[in-house]
């Protein structure tokens, strides 16, 4: 784990060991089979990314790559996220190796068309996503935006292929830029010098909506960077400015981070993964409690930095302002620390699980109708090819435990739309996301978006200029 904790993620981790727990212990999809999982970080490496895909092609507790012959750990299927470069980087890896490979919290971008054959992705078509912020710019009158990404890469591939399609419908960009990398050391300055340069542009801008184009720790920077630059001689009809995110975006903040303020966020906009809460998650992250989750190797971590104390086995010097006892309860943090309704990216993660499953489901029934006997001993061996679940992969379609389709598109895309979000935030640093609107991808190009204008709060400072 990283010093740079993030507490919300570890939402991510309990969305998929509780859709596991659900189909050991009450579901029919795979009799006399119990499912099990592994959970890494890459701790937004490269590097680490790349040490986790050899392990993942090792014995457990063995590093030995393209060695594996522990049959009861035999993975069938990865399920990677949130970062997109995360999940180009274990796809190229294991490309030769055929391995399922799920994603979650990002559109699909693959550098070799090939590598496409072995994903799904959890997430709509990014082309959805663009045609919703169009339709949003046009039903409120911003022709006249700017836009900001938090990846080179990216802002190039949106100047090439989607620009156009924003100046045919009469949206003017004042600014495309893009938020430089974070530096440390020597070139610590230079960075926060071009960052400062940036920011000012924004709001010096006459646009009032700015769209941000991230991924999930998009706002850690974002938040760092409104505080530390935030500056009175910015007037204050240039700081009117609506925030418009990706749905590739979360909330997600460090234990130095909580503190700073989240105002700049009241009244903003943003997409998310359409989701419904499912039955009993809340319940299940209530009842953690880092005495008894032995097997789970973050929530030592997470309870530390969400109730700021500290284990008293961990202490060295006996000194610490507040003792973790365990008794402290989930809900009770601050939306701000922890989300107790299930996220976009949670829900995605819940259902990749499912879909897994429902293709194991399917190989196993395919099998059965070629009048092959599968006894304990095949099964073992069948799940040693995991190249055989692609086909079945891409053909589930079910209905999940809160009723929703859940199917894949020809590309590996998830069917599924958009929910627009309003944010609240409050004085107590705590905030709500209403839903106030969605993305139909189905539906005819004019209905292509739902909004409900009157149920929108917007900026305090709107109402000030």
């Amino acid at each position: 784990m990283s010093d740079w904790f993030l507490t919300h993620n570890y939402q991510h981790i309990l969305a998929l060991a509780f859709a596991v727990k659900e189909i050991n212990e009450h579901s029919q999809l795979l009799q006399n089979v119990t499912l099990g999982f592994h959970v890494a970080s890459d701790n937004f490496e490269e590097r680490s990314t790349y040490l986790l895909a050899m392990e993942f092609l090792s014995t457990k507790d063995r590093f030995v790559p393209n060695y594996r012959c522990d049959i009861q750990n035999n993975a069938v299927a990865l399920i990677g996220g949130p970062r997109t470069k995360t999940c180009l980087n274990m796809a190229t890896m294991l490309y030769n190796y055929k391995f399922p490979q799920v994603a979650y919290g990002s559109a699909a971008l693959m550098n070799n068309e090939a590598e496409t054959v072995f994903f799904r992705w959890m997430f709509p078509d990014e082309i959805h996503q663009f045609n919703g912020i169009l339709h949003l710019l046009l039903h409120f009158g911003w022709t006249w935006v700017g836009l900001v990404y938090f990846d080179e890469e990216d802002k190039e591939r949106f100047i090439r292929n989607r620009l156009s399609m924003f100046s045919e419908r009469g949206i003017c960009f004042d600014f495309i830029e893009c938020i430089p990398k974070m530096m440390y050391g020597n070139e610590a300055a230079e960075m926060i010098e071009e960052t400062d340069k940036l920011y000012k542009a924004i709001m010096q801008s006459t646009v009032s909506a700015v769209i941000l184009n991230g991924e999930i720790w998009t706002i850690l920077t974002l938040r760092l960077m409104v505080y530390l630059l935030d500056s009175d001689d910015i007037p204050k009809e240039r700081k009117a400015k609506v925030w418009i995110m990706t749905a590739q975006m979360e909330f997600t903040s460090i234990l130095m981070q909580r503190q700073l303020p989240i105002d700049f966020l009241h009244g903003a906009l943003s997409f998310a993964i359409h989701s419904k809460e499912v039955t009993g998650f809340q319940q299940f992250m209530w009842k953690r409690n880092p005495n008894f989750e032995k097997e789970d190797g973050f929530i030592r971590d997470f309870w530390k930095d969400a109730f700021e104390c500290s284990f008293s086995s961990e202490m060295m010097d006996g000194n610490a302002e507040r003792i973790c006892t365990a008794e402290e309860k989930m809900e009770t943090l601050s939306q701000s620390v922890f989300e107790m309704s299930m996220t976009g990216h949670s829900y995605s993660i819940y259902n990749a699980v499912y879909a897994v499953v429902h293709a194991l489901r399917a190989m196993r029934s395919s099998k059965l109708k070629k009048g092959r006997i599968i006894d304990g001993r095949r099964w073992k061996l069948l799940l040693q090819s995991p190249w055989q679940l692609h086909h079945f992969l891409q053909q589930v379609s079910f209905n999940n435990s809160a009723g929703e389709q859940i199917s894949f598109g020809p590309k590996g895309e998830f069917l599924t739309g958009f929910d627009v979000l309003n944010w609240v935030t409050f004085p107590n640093k705590s905030f709500l996301r209403v839903h106030v609107g969605k993305i139909d991808p189905t539906a005819p190009p004019d209905n292509l978006l739902t909004i409900s204008g009157k149920d929108i709060i917007w900026p305090n400072i709107f109402n000030q200029i």
